[in-house]
């Protein structure tokens, strides 16, 4: 791995560090977005997505996953593993995720 590549679980880190600056813990469920792209299999990855209960969008190239969860680091570290062995099974590069601050 590259020095300028930073790990996947670092990056969640980073989110979660910018949601608790706002007063977030990640405890509360929230609308969560999870990024694939590449020449890959989509296709597969949208069926194996919706049968694990994800809605999915995109279209091309491009994959977006939708889901309603916690984001806090115990929620999110098995996802984050998921997201990221479903990218390497259909050849897609994951590129993150986002979610809205839930600071209630």
């Amino acid at each position: 791995m590259h020095d300028d590549v930073i790990r996947h679980e670092d990056r969640d880190a980073m989110i979660r560090a910018a949601l608790a600056e706002h007063g977030d813990t990640g405890v509360t469920p929230r609308h969560t977005l999870f990024f694939f792209h590449g020449d890959g299999d989509h296709d597969d990855l949208n069926e194996v997505a919706r049968r694990a209960g994800f809605l999915t969008r995109g279209q091309d190239d491009a994959t977006i996953l939708e889901t309603t969860m916690a984001v806090d680091e115990a929620a999110f570290a098995p996802v984050s593993a998921m997201m990221q062995s479903w990218a390497a099974a259909f050849q897609l590069d994951y590129d993150g995720w986002e979610c809205a601050v839930v600071t209630n």
